[in-house]
């Protein structure tokens, strides 16, 4: 995730899907991408890894970003997620 939006933001909402167990001695990736606005939009593949995703200015209010699990020898999902963030309130 941008520090960015872990300082700004908190976590509204997450959906998990679990494909496969993950063993002990898996060495796994874990991507991440901003969720494309424009529901007309598909993603094939998430791009970035480790966090290295950054939300777009227009969607800085509730960016959605997409989360993958893999395991690196197979690329093998283990799971597949979605959360949403909220601009977290004045103080």
């Amino acid at each position: 995730m941008p520090q960015e939006t872990i300082d700004t933001h908190e976590l509204a909402s997450i959906t998990l899907d679990y494909m496969r167990e993950c063993l002990q001695d898996d060495v796994v990736d874990s991507l991440t991408s901003i969720e494309p606005t424009d529901s007309a939009e598909t993603v094939s593949e998430l791009n970035g890894t480790n966090g290295s995703a950054v939300a777009r200015k227009d969607d800085a209010d509730c960016p959605m970003f997409l989360h993958l699990l893999r395991v690196s020898c197979d690329r093998q999902e283990i799971n597949r997620g979605r959360t949403e963030w909220r601009k977290k309130p004045a103080r």
